[in-house]
């Protein structure tokens, strides 16, 4: 049965949330980024101009300014960003309480300008937070489960901060991974995009930096994760077996969600867009209870839209809250839920091919689906953090999530690619309902120490994953197809298909879960002044146990297939050398692995056993620095991964599979080589001027079948983007960028049509196509009325390049990129 749509159940409490948040007379958040224009002049003018661009009170003896001048101060700036250029040189500091600004003499040791240790840092924002920044990278990083610098980690990491995603419009983790250097995207026709590393997919993420979460569409987990409750995604290139325990050599993905904020602030977003696109975000946050050590935070947003492609639309109403409390002197405890739903009409927006692979050449706006299909998703979660700090330099940390996702849909779509004798794709379709549980723990304990006149750092941890879901299925809608119901993919709204009944479930995995438990530990020994050796390792266990039924002709069911796979203790090492050549350039080499269980291929004699796992390692050099005082960060790194063990067919025993439930027989004998290069610029290049700049090269390979490994995977990436405040209208930021990559190609073979059956069980069809390199251009203007309230244009794909986001087979799975759209953007912040 279908699941019941119920109203939005979290709607009254987010609503109270939002109305106690919001203070009677709101003040503008001291964390967040404006327009402020000060010209050059006496400091003490300079100051009280500051003041009032920024609506605060400006406490400072006037002898303390008398002969002091301030230099002319710029751009899109936080008050202490603007305070701190205001007060250059001056031999003053202030301090920002609330609304307070309050400046004095500096001691003799800070006007002395001693230098301060890159890794001591004290900030009243938490260490990685971007927002209210108005920067384009972040001072730490969170997907190593503690926060540390850029320059500190010997991989490669690249961060969106709040900023960036707000300047590019950016809402949905799919969208924000096509932005970062070195990632490549690819939609699936469940609408939730794959993220590919280094030619491997990334099949997990960290929420927080804790436990990962399985995203693998064996788990039939499919929810989707709205941007409005997240600071910033990081995402990390190369082996992360350290984070993750068990995956493939590509890399990892960490959320960081919005957490409340010390003093009240409210934000309202409104869109508009192509395509009927419209989408409402509400965020309240700030102190709640007790003077402040209560603090709370709510996010309400809300999409509705529509699609280039025919016969689609969706629904998106996301909740999100959070609560933060000072339970001592030196611990914080975070509770938080977020409930999210999707309401998808059609089930299909991708196209097939001629059965050789030829383009048709459809139009962009084909839609092979129906009316009648649709996919509703519901999403839960909740979860819990601790951070305790036992002593001065050691802090325990626990992150415990609870995730639910149940899925429902009535499929109607295409099948089959289109025959050269002019015989075209039949519809297809039929009822699914899916289910994922997930109980994610992390504890971890970190500090340092003191041993031999130097200063050494540790971290220790174990995390769980724990995954239950299941998928049942109903038979093709009608039974067979007969070959008198083709689709006419030229002309769909010719061939219509009336909706069928829906039959009783006959397929359902059940149980299926997975379970993994690690205990990982990393050691960053400083062997000299400027160099650190990190020694690292994870011992984890893996079990995974799937059973497959169906729905006999007599009524009863059977069991078909019974997948139980336990892998005994796997030790996964991390190892790195960091070296600082200066206060700016970094240098490091690192080696880290992973492995992946491969439970539904197996070793013969039929019905055979789980294969042995693949593994993978990545090797890696590079150089990274923090410019301009951190507010430019470069990296370049080059790469090697090599991935051992894959399947390969066992020439010695015949072929079989059970659908999805485990094919036999297979050696783990296959082995992959990738590698490359990246190189990537992030940051505040000039006063006013925000750039990110990444160029990848990658060149992978199947070692084994001695040919492309990945094919979907570009040899040469490069991203751009870039927003610059004019200097002379302050009130205007201007920006764009564009992707631009190789060409992409696909070969393989499709199952033909057999006219007798009136279905796509003929003969094989061998299909190879190519699509040649292309670029992608975006742009976008802001306009800011007050320090309150900016409209932003995004003009996405300007000069409207028709191409392929995603190449799959000639019977389907071919995607084309959004054309030319714009969304029209309403902030406000109090």
């Amino acid at each position: 049965m279908p699941m019941t749509r119920t109203p939005f159940a979290l709607a009254p409490l987010a609503l109270a949330a939002l109305l106690a948040l919001v203070a009677p007379h709101a003040v503008m958040a001291q964390s967040e980024a404006v327009a402020i224009t000060i010209a050059a002049q006496p400091l003490a003018q300079g100051l009280t101009a500051l003041a009032q661009q920024t609506r605060t009170t400006l406490v400072a003896a006037p002898a303390l300014l008398a002969g002091k001048t301030a230099p002319a101060v710029s751009g899109r700036l936080t008050p202490r960003q603007a305070l701190d250029r205001l007060l250059a040189g001056s031999g003053l500091v202030a301090n920002i309480d609330g609304t307070a600004i309050t400046v004095q003499k500096a001691s003799d040791e800070l006007a002395g300008g001693v230098t301060t240790l890159r890794e001591v840092r004290v900030s009243a924002r938490r260490e990685g937070e971007t927002e209210g920044t108005g920067s384009y990278t972040s001072e730490a990083i969170t997907v190593g489960k503690t926060a540390q610098a850029m320059r500190e980690l010997p991989q490669s990491v690249s961060v969106l901060t709040y900023q960036r995603l707000a300047d590019q419009n950016i809402t949905s983790v799919g969208k924000a991974a096509e932005q970062a250097v070195g990632i490549t995207v690819q939609d699936g026709e469940d609408r939730f995009e794959k993220i590919y590393s280094r030619g491997f997919e990334i099949d997990s993420i960290q929420l927080d930096g804790g436990a990962p979460m399985s995203t693998s569409s064996t788990l039939y987990g499919y929810a989707t994760y709205d941007l409005a409750e997240y600071d910033r995604v990081e995402l990390l290139r190369g082996a992360a077996g350290l984070l993750n325990g068990t995956g493939n050599p590509g890399g990892a993905v960490n959320l960081v969600r919005k957490m409340p904020t010390a003093t009240p602030q409210f934000g309202v977003t409104l869109s508009a867009g192509s395509w009927d696109n419209y989408r409402t975000e509400l965020d309240a946050s700030g102190p709640l209870a007790f003077d402040g050590k209560v603090r709370g935070r709510a996010v309400v947003a809300y999409e509705d839209r529509g699609y280039f492609f025919d016969h689609a639309q969706s629904k998106n109403p996301l909740i999100y809250g959070v609560l933060e409390a000072d339970i001592g002197p030196s611990a914080v405890l975070t509770l938080g839920a977020r409930e999210q739903h999707v309401r998808a009409k059609g089930t299909s927006a991708s196209v097939p091919r001629y059965a050789n692979g030829a383009d048709i050449g459809l139009p962009r706006s084909t839609g092979l689906t129906t009316d009648w299909s649709f996919r509703d998703i519901d999403s839960k979660e909740v979860f819990a953090k601790l951070a305790w700090r036992l002593a001065d330099r050691w802090t325990l940390r626990a992150n415990a999530t609870h995730t639910e996702q149940e899925g429902y849909q009535k499929g109607g779509f295409y099948s089959g690619a289109v025959a050269l004798n002019g015989q075209t794709s039949v519809w297809r379709g039929t009822t699914t309902a899916t289910s994922n549980e997930q109980r994610l723990f992390d504890l971890n304990l970190s500090g340092a120490f003191d041993m031999f006149g130097r200063t050494h750092e540790l971290l220790v941890g174990a995390d769980v994953q724990d995954i239950a879901s299941r998928w049942r299925g109903t038979a093709a809608h009608g039974g067979p197809v007969p070959a008198g119901r083709p689709v006419n993919v030229f002309d769909p709204d010719s061939t219509p298909w009336p909706e069928p009944p829906t039959g009783p479930w006959s397929r359902d995995y059940s149980p299926n879960t997975q379970k993994q438990y690690g205990g990982y530990g990393t050691l960053r020994l400083e062997i000299a002044d400027r160099t650190k050796l990190i020694l690292g390792a994870r011992a984890n266990k893996f079990k995974y146990n799937q059973v497959y039924s169906t729905l006999g002709t007599n009524g009863a069911w059977a069991v078909n297939s019974v997948t139980q796979y336990s892998e005994p203790t796997k030790v996964t090492p991390f190892g790195g050398l960091v070296h600082d050549f200066n206060d700016t350039w970094t240098g490091y080499v690192s080696y880290a692995e992973i492995y992946r269980p491969q439970a539904n291929n197996k070793a013969g004699p039929a019905p055979g056993t789980g294969l042995e796992p693949m593994r993978g390692s990545n090797a890696e050099v590079g150089v990274k620095g923090a410019l301009l005082d951190g507010r430019l960060n470069a990296a370049f790194a080059l790469y090697r991964i090599v991935q051992d063990g894959r399947a390969i067919r066992d020439p010695n025993y015949p072929s079989s599979n059970s659908a999805f439930a485990g094919s036999c027989c297979y050696l783990a004998m296959g082995k992959v080589v990738s590698q490359g290069f990246d190189a990537e610029v992030n940051g505040e290049l000039a006063r006013g001027l925000n750039l990110t700049a990444g160029y990848t090269y990658n060149d992978n390979r199947n070692k084994t079948e001695n040919a492309a490994f990945s094919t979907i995977t570009p040899k040469h990436l490069v991203k751009l983007w870039g927003t610059w405040q004019l200097p002379q209208a302050a009130a205007w930021n201007v920006g764009g960028g564009a992707t631009l990559q190789s060409a992409q190609s696909v070969m393989g073979t499709a199952a033909g049509f057999n006219a007798a059956t009136g279905q796509y069980n003929g003969p094989s069809v061998p299909y190879s196509y190519k699509q040649a390199g292309y670029a992608v251009w975006n742009a976008m203007a802001e306009y800011r009325f007050d320090p309150h309230w900016a409209v932003t244009l995004n003009v996405n794909n300007l000069f409207d390049k028709t191409y392929y986001r995603t190449l799959a087979g000639s019977s389907g799975g071919n995607f084309y990129g959004e054309p030319r759209n714009v969304m029209v953007t309403l902030r406000g912040k109090f």
